[in-house]
């Protein structure tokens, strides 16, 4: 028996995306017919997994998920397992693989949605193209990493530096890039860093936005909407977080820095 397809129906739906695009899935946006707009992401071995709003369905409550990702294919997550918790608090437990001399990407079965014939390429942690085709335009370089088209190709740290790659073609009256040379750009000049926090000690708001580059406010505004996890700890007032807590939510957040020049 196969896993075919795979549904979370969410209300956070654009955090779950951000979620699980950070944790290595090529999710891409989606809707057939009337009905919702939605994310897809096809497995090695053909199965999907979708995210779907919860609108005329109800949200899919506790799940544990176990998936694998190829080297290198997970953000800044080292080879190993990790057990992390997604923005609506469904445990995934992800097993990043070792990089091993000669070891192919699995190939999908036949069936299940579309994939492209480069698809294998989103093991670079890159934007997959189209079925088809072998460059990727903006709308689809933004979609993947978590921006709009217009921010991209206008940003000077983006689509304006001078380090962007060059056009390899045109589709209609859209530029494609080469996605494997998007993917080098985007590690190269914005990489995403890991917050070195001791996994017992307890650690408040503005320690941890000290840590981790995010502004105190941002963490207060994900607190207040459910995107953040709830306290180890209270201490009077205050609340408390171990850093392993803060270390396996911050695993599934994009945060991009600068590399030091």
């Amino acid at each position: 028996m196969i896993l075919e397809l795979a549904v979370i129906y969410t209300t956070r739906l654009d955090a779950c995306r951000d979620f699980y695009r950070g944790i290595g899935l090529a999710l891409v946006r989606e809707r057939h017919g009337n009905g919702p707009e939605h994310y897809a992401a096809t497995l090695a071995d053909g199965g999907v997994l979708e995210l779907h709003p919860a609108t005329s369905r109800p949200e899919t409550g506790y799940l544990r998920l176990g998936l694998t990702a190829p080297p290198n294919g997970a953000g800044f997550l080292p080879p190993g397992r990790h057990t992390l918790t997604d923005p609506d608090g469904r445990t995934v437990v992800l097993t990043v693989a070792d990089a091993r001399p000669g070891q192919a990407s699995p190939e999908p079965r036949p069936g299940g949605h579309p994939r492209s014939a480069a698809g294998s390429r989103a093991s670079n942690g890159g934007p997959v193209p189209p079925e088809g085709r072998t460059g990727v335009t903006y709308t689809e370089i933004a979609e993947h990493y978590g921006m709009s088209a217009r921010y991209l190709s206008e940003n000077p740290r983006w689509g304006r530096h001078p380090g962007w790659p060059a056009a390899i073609g045109k589709r209609g009256r859209t530029i494609e890039f080469d996605p494997e040379a998007i993917a080098r750009f985007f590690g190269e000049h914005h990489t995403r860093e890991a917050t070195a926090l001791e996994p017992s000690r307890r650690y408040t708001v503005v320690e941890i936005a000290e840590a981790s580059g995010l502004q105190p406010d941002s963490i207060r505004s994900d607190i207040s909407r459910g995107r953040w996890p709830a306290p180890d700890e209270m201490d009077g007032d205050r609340k408390l977080w171990r850093g392993e807590t803060i270390t396996t939510h911050l695993a599934g957040r994009r945060i991009y820095r600068n590399k030091p020049k």
